[in-house]
Order: C-alpha cells, then structure tokens, then sequence
C-alpha cells in the first residue's frame, strides 16, 4: 500500500493560522491512526480468473495463459523501472505467443484483455499515447466480451483500466475531456449507476458486478490520483461532481473523495481558507483508505506550511 510521506517538524507546530492550525493537527491525527487491513482487490480478481481457467478452459489453454503472463509481467516490471525498450521486446515476445496460439475464443479474449492493457502502458512509457489509448480500450472492449459471452467479473477492471486511460489522457494534456470522465467514473464508483459508466460503446449488456468496499475505496483513490493532476479549471469541473440528491455523499469514499476535489480546486485557485477547511475535513480518516490521495493533499499542505 502506497504511504504518505512521514510527517516532519511542522505537521503538530504552533501555527498562527486557526484554520492551518486546525489543518495541520487533522493531518497530525490522521497520520496517527492505527493500520487497518486491506484486501488486495488485484489479487482478489487474479484468483476469481485463476478458478474460472482452471475450470472453464482445457489443460493446454490454462499452461499457455501462464507461459503468456510471464514475460508480459515482466515486461511491465521492466517499463515500471525504466527499462522500456527491455520491457518491450518482453511484451512483443507475449503477443507473439498468443498470435501464434490456436485456443478457444475464450482463451484468446482472456489473455488478451490483459494483454492489450498492459501494451498499452508500454506505449504510454514510451509517449505514444494514441497507441496507449487506443490498447486500453481494445482491453475494455475485450472486459465487454468476458463479460457478455461468458460472464466474467469486470466491473472492477474495467474501472481501472478507465482511469489508466484518462492518467494517459492528462498526460498528454488533454485535461477538459478527462475531467469529465473522471466525475463519471466517481459517480460510478459509488453508486453502480450504469448511466456514468463513460464510454457507452463499449459497456456490456447484463447487470455490472457487486463491487465491495475495499474495490471501491481502491477505485475511488486510483481516479483521485489522475484527478490530482489536473488544472485548475478542469479541476473545477470535477469539484461539483456530485450525483447526491442537496450535495449529501451516499458513502464515506463519495464524502472524501469530494472533499479532496474541493480541496485541490480551493489550492489551485488561491483560496487558502476554503482549502484548509477541506484539509481539515479530509485528514482525520487518515491514509489508509485513500493512501495516493492522503499523500498528494499532505504534500500540499506542507508547502503551505512552509
């Protein structure tokens, strides 16, 4: 689990400010709360697919899916430490495989639907990123059919390929469009509204999965992440992504998660009072639930500190 930065002298000093006082002892307290446990969703999924092939597919389909996803595990470890044109070649030699291979269609749509998900962050390592993009939605696309043709969970998945889509998208500067699709994806998180889910082309056709608190506290804090690097008028457009009936959040991940965006606004445009509220609102849940955000906003705060 990813951790905020430790706090230093500051975080806990008399302050003059009431309301960076108030901000910095919420940041204090936060840091201060005791580790809870934390189911890896990731792993959660790996093991549903991992009982689904050994179940569903032949012996053969099963070995060739793990001889697959060695090098393209290895290959993203690769472009995850720099190593992109290593990591590459990895991930070309996966994609041979799988070409060559005469398996199921279910086989092929399975291994590929990671597959194309992870070619795509080889593209954004390499700042290719229509090629990215157009990867990670070949791998929704793929999510649709699982889904559909044999019904796989991937409601989760497709959620967070969405968000790597919309981290390549920001990166490339394309920040109004995504700020969109990053309310929506909010929205979806927490209310399993399908009416949010942002590309309708590619959504499947049964009723989307049960996502449990722990994914959705996972989700919420992916889509905070590519959130936190938004402008400011992006960031405005996010701010009031609410789908609550009078603003009231439905769900403690909605609440923060909102609170974040309001925070991160308030801090682009200047308002010091506005965000130090919104620090003080968000810290005292402290990291564990939302670690990415809890240690983008804390960073903030410390330069505000000085």
């Amino acid at each position: 689990m990813t951790q905020p930065d430790p706090p230093d002298s500051r975080v806990g000093a008399v302050l003059p400010h009431p309301l960076l006082r108030d901000a910095a002892e919420a940041l204090a307290r936060g840091i201060a709360r005791p580790s809870l446990p934390r189911r890896d969703a990731e792993a959660d999924i790996a093991a549903d697919y991992t009982e689904r092939i050994r179940r569903d597919l032949t012996k053969g389909e099963a070995r060739l899916l793990e001889s697959i996803s060695g090098p393209r595990e290895r290959g993203l470890a690769l472009c995850r430490a720099g190593r992109i044109q290593d990591g590459g070649s990895l991930m070309a030699h996966a994609r041979g495989m799988l070409t060559r291979a005469k398996i199921s269609r279910e086989a092929f749509v399975l291994a590929d639907s990671f597959l194309c998900a992870a070619e795509g962050f080889v593209h954004f390592t390499s700042g290719r990123t229509d090629a990215a993009v157009s990867s990670m939605l070949l791998a929704l696309d793929r999510c649709r059919e699982l889904r559909d043709s044999w019904n796989y969970p991937v409601e989760g998945r497709r959620i967070h390929i969405a968000c790597n889509i919309e981290r390549v998208r920001v990166e490339a500067g394309h920040t109004q469009e995504s700020s969109v699709v990053l309310a929506q994806l909010l929205n979806l998180i927490d209310t399993s509204d399908r009416r949010y889910w942002p590309y309708p082309h590619l959504e499947y056709d049964s009723e989307p999965d049960r996502l449990d608190d722990d994914v959705r506290w996972e989700l919420t804090d992916q889509a905070l992440a590519v959130l936190a690097r938004l402008d400011l008028k992006a960031l405005g457009q996010v701010a009031a992504f609410s789908a609550w009936p009078d603003g009231e959040a439905t769900s403690p991940w909605a609440a923060l998660a909102r609170c974040f965006a309001e925070a991160l606004h308030a801090d682009a445009s200047g308002d010091l009072e506005a965000f130090l509220t919104s620090c003080a609102a968000f810290f005292p849940s402290g990291p564990q639930r939302l670690p990415r955000a809890f240690g983008s906003l804390s960073k903030r705060l410390l330069k505000v500190i000085g």
